[in-house]
């Protein structure tokens, strides 16, 4: 019977970014992967980029057409999204390294009661990871065999400045379009690596929070205060990897849902609605992979706090330490870049989600805008 377990999502999302190559290799890595992996990493990296161009490009022929114009740019946003955090992954290669081996070894060597509290939130995250990624597979999958039954050759609309309809040219932009289409894919496969990295944070807080409403002495509490601050450089070192990877995920998530947001609250066909409301739900859904651990972590690093002032040993022995140790917990570690991202949390992302009423609103003052002038009588017939 399979068992889920935190090794065997650490080897999920390994696979699942193997086309972006967002997970470096072990420290131990042969020279010679080493090189392939950088190898492919240049030939993939490139592969996305063949196909943004063409996109973008193609909503520039399609500019006067507001359905073939958000369309094309609703993909290439996706696809640039893949562009832009494998390179914020191979500038962060050392980093990511050293925190991912961190954790696969601190997981290896957990107690059995932490080992416990990583199994559970395992199976708690896995279950929306593995429902997104397999999700965003489907509907790649379905993009890349439209061909066979939509009137079209390939699996997009991009366009070339020259022709794709002869062999081999078609077959050979057939692939490299699946290829990128499955990197696509990939995109939520790296954010929730960067998920599993704030939950592993998360996870030892709270371990240490259960530790630390049970300090019997000053060495445990000396020892304590060690961990935590091991857990904090260690946090530090995943928000400065994350806050660019999220970033590029809430611009690119906003700009996907104004494009898309155009159709869904525009007097477009019912099918056109369909289309992009699956589109803008998996940015949301994406965004919230982010958010969620993101809230988690602000809370456990305040519970820390709270935990030594509960603890028998902290009300006997207050002192200045603790009270300075209470303070730090109270400025929590936060995903933001100042003047960019704001605090990254639940409370931003439904702040972010209320953009569709803004939306909403505009569209229906341009809607009621184009009726009343349509109605205005010519006065070059008068």
């Amino acid at each position: 019977m399979f068992e889920v377990t935190p090794e065997t999502a650490f080897a999920f999302t390994k696979l699942s970014v193997n086309l972006v190559l967002s997970w470096p290799p072990n420290k131990t890595a042969s020279k010679r992967e080493i090189i392939i992996f950088h190898i492919k990493w240049w030939m993939l990296w490139f592969n996305s980029i063949f196909l943004v161009i063409p996109l973008i490009y193609a909503a520039y022929n399609d500019r006067r057409d507001t359905l073939l114009l958000t369309k094309s740019l609703c993909l290439a946003v996706s696809c640039s999204q893949a562009t832009i955090k494998m390179l914020i992954c191979k500038i962060m290669h050392n980093r990511m390294q050293f925190v991912i081996e961190e954790m696969e070894c601190y997981v290896r060597n957990a107690e059995i009661d932490e080992r416990e509290l990583f199994l559970r939130h395992t199976k708690n995250c896995g279950f929306l990871h593995v429902s997104f990624i397999g999700a965003s597979l489907l509907a790649s999958i379905g993009v890349i065999l439209g061909p066979l039954v939509l009137p079209q050759s390939l699996p997009t609309e991009a366009k070339y400045p020259f022709s794709v309809e002869e062999h081999p040219v078609l077959e050979i932009i057939y692939v490299q379009q699946s290829i990128a289409g499955i990197q696509v894919a990939s995109i939520g496969a790296i954010d929730c690596q960067i998920a599993m990295m704030s939950w592993n944070i998360i996870i030892r807080l709270k371990y240490l929070g259960r530790q630390m409403t049970n300090i019997g002495n000053l060495e445990e509490f000396s020892l304590y205060i060690q961990k935590h601050q091991y857990i904090l450089q260690l946090s530090q070192e995943v928000i400065f990897i994350s806050r660019y990877i999220i970033l590029t995920t809430v611009i690119m998530t906003t700009l996907s849902i104004v494009f898309g947001a155009v159709h869904i609250i525009g007097d477009q066909p019912i099918t056109v609605k369909i289309q992009f409301t699956i589109v803008v739900l998996g940015f949301c859904g994406l965004l919230y992979i982010n958010a969620w651990p993101s809230e988690i972590l602000i809370r456990s690093c305040q519970n820390i706090g709270s935990a030594i002032y509960e603890s028998d040993w902290a009300k006997i022995n207050y002192n200045k330490d603790i009270i300075f140790v209470i303070q730090r917990t109270r400025i929590p570690e936060v995903i933001s870049i100042p003047g960019f991202l704001p605090e990254l949390s639940l409370s931003y992302y439904t702040s972010a989600l209320s953009f569709f009423t803004t939306l909403r609103m505009i569209m229906m003052k341009l809607e009621s805008t184009v009726t009343i002038t349509s109605n205005l009588p010519d006065e070059n017939l008068n």
